[in-house]
């Protein structure tokens, strides 16, 4: 039976408003060499490949690539997945926003909430917000105010219980204890079956090196994007 494989990459991106967005450095190039092995040693597989407008992505027609913009999108698109297909294996490579935006306005706008509120809550509940297609770009002080995004890897499990999960954690300039602990704690609480462990300060000096963590607390380490997948992709399968 042919095997249904998600495969998020690259990053998101959150607007402030129709020209501007908050985002990311992920390239989705990882979430890409892990497609092409999967496909190079196996046949008989669908991929949805989940990624951002720029993110790089495999070229094979068993590839179905759906681009997304921000994480309530990717959110939705997961959603559906999940919902109407048998999805066999899920990776979760990409780098998704943790803070979207709520609202913006400006400092001389929280200054006249102060004078006119009775308490702290009241200044941010009715402080006055800049709206429109486009923030005017002669506004001064601007003051973007951010809300968590939806947890995307959480929701995985929930909706497809029997899905091969996959999750990533990228730490920055750890050692490596504390990252292998922190990808525990991924795993344990969204019930992934394998995580990838990596530390940005390696890969910022070309040197990507990463951990993959099983639910035996077996730890496989790997150099390199190329080996990463070959690993990986052997553990998933083999």
């Amino acid at each position: 039976m042919k095997k249904k494989i998600i495969i998020t990459a690259g990053g998101t991106s959150e607007k402030i408003d129709n020209v501007r967005k908050i985002t990311n450095s992920s390239t989705g190039k990882l979430g890409m060499v892990i497609a092409n092995e999967i496909l190079e040693i196996n046949e008989d597989v669908e991929i949805y490949y989940i990624c951002s407008k720029d993110s790089y992505r495999p070229e094979d027609e068993r590839v179905n690539v759906i681009e997304i913009d921000g994480t309530i999108d990717l959110r939705d698109k997961i959603t559906n997945l999940l919902q109407s297909e048998r999805i066999d294996y899920f990776i979760h490579s990409m780098a998704v926003s943790d803070y979207m935006t709520d609202y913006v306005t400006t400092i001389d706008n929280i200054k006249k909430s102060i004078l006119a509120s009775d308490s702290v809550d009241d200044v941010f509940e009715n402080v006055e917000v800049i709206g429109g297609t486009k923030i005017s770009s002669y506004e001064d002080n601007l003051v973007i105010v951010l809300k968590p995004t939806p947890k995307i890897i959480s929701l995985i499990k929930n909706l497809s219980p029997n899905t091969f999960l996959v999750g990533f954690k990228l730490l920055d300039g750890v050692s490596k204890e504390v990252l292998i602990e922190v990808a525990r704690k991924l795993r344990d609480k969204n019930s992934c079956d394998l995580v990838v462990a990596n530390d940005l300060a390696d890969i910022r000096l070309g040197n990507h090196e990463a951990y993959i963590i099983d639910n035996d607390d077996e730890i496989i380490k790997a150099n390199g994007k190329a080996e990463i997948a070959k690993m990986l992709v052997r553990k998933m399968f083999y």
